[in-house]
């Protein structure tokens, strides 16, 4: 999923697949959707999947996998589409596009980023606040937090491959002679920490990404990196990670079977301000994702009636009609 995030559970593929493989089987005119463990795959699989269905008329099923499963039954056909594939998390993406295991219809976004954040409340503070590199100058502003004796910078789960990359730049810059690096072992733990600071216009710093509820609910800036970003020296923590072209990808063979649906995946593009926003609902309202499909096909269709042929655009909206409830 998200650049850097996790590590490949390669060690597992084997066992799981059997399993996963198992659980899609379902009628020989299904769409078998393979999702991602994470909440905008979730929201962007029952968008996909309700147009589909009611546009299209073809029955979708949705099986939540790890990220090489899906790309393994992407291979094998046991999974046709999936909606969000972070292509620089996938070491063999490139080769499989190329050697045609998979095909890459539409970039659904590319605008994602992720680092060390502050609220913007505290950036319209601190002009001088821009950088990380501005971080020394700061460190004052900063509270201590349980245990420590240093302002903390709050990171990720420690499993995750970008929380090693912070913990480096940290070390790299200089930053461990002012601040303490602290991973929090879960997202949930780490947002409590935020939303605690903001609530109270208090200042706070530490690692967080887009798309994400809580970067549509909370206005954050993002600092900069000065430094250019080297792959070479990823270890080292050096520069600010760039963004990902997150795709629509679907199996070999699909793009015959289904020519009208594969017209309409090929126009599906959002944004992470978009994905965020649908998922801020989601949280606000303790919404399903596909509650919240729903509530975003009824209520931006400025965005989306152009990606499908108008009998389906027919369909979908009188459907809408009738399960969206106000």
């Amino acid at each position: 999923m998200k650049h850097l995030f996790k590590r490949l559970s390669i060690f597992i593929l084997s066992l799981v697949l059997f399993g996963a493989i198992a659980s899609c089987s379902s009628g020989p005119d299904t769409i078998h959707i393979g999702q991602g463990d994470w909440e905008s795959n979730e929201f962007h699989d029952q968008v996909v999947s309700y147009i589909i269905e009611e546009g299209y008329g073809v029955e979708t099923s949705i099986s939540s996998l790890d990220t090489p499963v899906i790309v393994q039954s992407l291979k094998t056909g046991d999974v046709d589409l999936n909606t969000e594939i972070w292509t620089d998390n996938i070491p063999t993406y490139r080769d499989d596009i190329e050697a045609g295991y998979y095909h890459e219809l539409s970039i659904n976004y590319d605008d994602n980023m992720q680092g060390i954040y502050i609220p913007q409340y505290l950036a319209d503070e601190y002009p001088g606040l821009r950088s990380v590199q501005d971080l020394p100058d700061y460190a004052s502003i900063f509270p201590t937090a349980d245990g420590g004796n240093k302002p903390v910078i709050y990171g990720g789960p420690s499993g995750w491959e970008i929380t090693s990359f912070l913990e480096s730049k940290v070390e790299s810059y200089g930053l461990d002679e002012y601040y303490e690096f602290r991973p929090l072992e879960s997202t949930a733990t780490l947002n409590a920490t935020l939303v605690d600071a903001y609530n109270q216009e208090e200042a706070w710093l530490g690692y967080n990404w887009e798309p994400t509820w809580i970067m549509g609910q909370l206005d954050m800036y993002l600092l900069e990196d000065e430094v250019p970003f080297d792959p070479d020296r990823q270890d080292e923590g050096i520069g600010m990670m760039p963004a990902i072209e997150v795709a629509v990808v679907v199996t070999d063979g699909f793009r015959e079977e289904y020519p009208e649906i594969t017209a309409f995946l090929t126009q599906y593009q959002t944004s992470s301000e978009i994905t965020s926003d649908a998922l801020s609902y989601m949280e606000a309202n303790d919404a399903s994702a596909e509650e919240t499909a729903i509530w975003w096909l009824y209520t931006h269709q400025e965005i989306w009636t152009s990606w499908v042929n108008e009998d389906a655009l027919d369909s979908i909206l009188t459907e809408l009609d009738n399960d969206y409830d106000a």
